[in-house]
């Protein structure tokens, strides 16, 4: 069973001696879970300023589930980082509650949020490796992802732990034009990423922050395969 979206503090505490990777569980009940850079990064005080921006289910809770959920995920209790990618425009999200729809963009900036708690001291680069990789790739079963060895498929990005800058609305490659961190000046970005070997993108002095595509859309990659739950 993987648990999507935990937000509570409630929730993480009775999931503590429960939850463990497949590739540790052999013979065993498997449970996993998952926890959103939204809810390790924003509590009540940020609602309240920004209003239905930050409207979502799971709603972001407060300050005291913030601190239990990084506990959890430090602790292996929760093994991954996800998204829950919800793409809807402003002009939906202007309805105000509760006629908003609930979601946020959350895709392009979740790497460089969780960096910059690297450089914030909250966590390794390694455990950011386990949780939006490696330990992704062992929930799912992924075969041929999640590790830079022989055999795998060659999935790598390449990030300055030096880049410093502020997220903003207009470099946004979501349709929607937005982003929940708008403001927020983080330090730790993502510069070259590659696909099965071959670059697809670039952040440089010469693109700006925003980046650029260097393949066309969809031509580049493979269907995912995983193996059996057992």
């Amino acid at each position: 069973m993987h648990i999507l979206h935990l937000t509570s503090g409630i929730e993480a505490d009775f999931l503590t001696d429960h939850c463990n990777l497949p590739s540790k569980t052999e013979g065993h009940p498997i449970i996993t879970t998952e926890v959103l850079p939204q809810h390790l990064t924003f509590d009540e005080t940020d609602v309240e300023e920004q209003g239905v921006r930050l409207q979502m289910n799971p709603p972001i809770r407060y300050k005291a589930d913030r601190e239990i959920l990084w506990n959890r995920l430090v602790d292996g209790t929760i093994q991954c980082i996800a998204t829950d990618h919800a793409p809807h425009t402003l002009e939906a999200k202007s309805k105000g509650f509760p006629h908003a729809p609930s979601g946020m963009p959350g895709v392009e900036t979740s790497l460089a949020v969780m960096l910059n708690y690297v450089n914030q001291g909250k966590c390794s680069i390694e455990d950011v490796v386990r949780w939006m990789s490696s330990n992704v790739a062992d929930c799912y079963r992924m075969i041929g992802k999640g590790k830079l060895e022989e055999g795998y498929d060659g999935d790598i990005v390449l990030v300055d732990m030096n880049h410093s800058a502020i997220v903003e609305d207009e470099n946004s490659w979501t349709r929607v034009g937005w982003n929940p961190f708008r403001g927020r000046k983080l330090t730790g970005w993502p510069v070259l990423t590659a696909v099965n070997g071959i670059p697809v993108f670039e952040r440089s002095p010469g693109t700006g922050q925003k980046g650029k595509l260097l393949v066309e859309p969809g031509s580049v990659g493979k269907p995912l395969l995983m193996e059996p739950w057992k």
